[in-house]
């Protein structure tokens, strides 16, 4: 029987903690695509202003930690035990400069051409995440030895009850 795709994105515990950070983000990034909420019962704004201040306090709440933990802890790991780990963990911390750039400009500036700038950064991040669980997360699991993972799972673990408001 062939491998469903359910199969193909188990997630060794160690790195489910990123994975469920990951659903958020995702759902985030389809608000902001979307300029709306899919679901009619999410307390999500239809004001373009109101869903970029929901973005920036999402960044600071949710993804710059995760983007710390999986600069600290993650992307050392791929790119000490991947054949191109170097080269796409270099484009995913690219790709995390680019959001913070975005949020950063957004914060700055939070009406010009803002619908056109939250849909990007939605695109942006929904592009990343499914680059870490459908490339980095899968090579990982498949490259690395299980204590390798499990000690980055505590890792990532011990640096999140460092950092308050993180969810991982």
């Amino acid at each position: 029987m062939g491998r469903t795709r359910a199969t193909l994105l188990k997630r060794h515990p160690g790195l489910v903690p990123l994975s469920r950070d990951h659903h958020h983000g995702l759902v985030l990034a389809r608000r902001l695509i979307l300029g709306r909420s899919t679901n009619p019962r999410a307390d999500w704004p239809a004001d373009r202003a109101q869903q970029a201040a929901r973005l920036v306090d999402f960044f600071e709440t949710d993804l710059r930690p995760h983007f710390e933990i999986e600069e600290a802890h993650v992307f050392p790991a791929a790119a000490r035990d991947l054949d191109d780990g170097a080269s796409r963990t270099r484009a995913l911390i690219a790709e995390h400069e680019v959001m913070r750039g975005m949020v950063r400009d957004l914060v700055a500036d939070p009406i010009s051409r803002l619908a056109e700038r939250l849909t990007a950064f939605g695109e942006l991040l929904e592009a990343h995440i499914h680059t870490e669980e459908r490339i980095l997360f899968e090579q990982m699991q498949a490259a690395c030895e299980p204590e390798v993972l499990e000690d980055l799972g505590a890792r990532i673990a011990d640096a999140a009850s460092d950092t308050p408001g993180c969810r991982v």
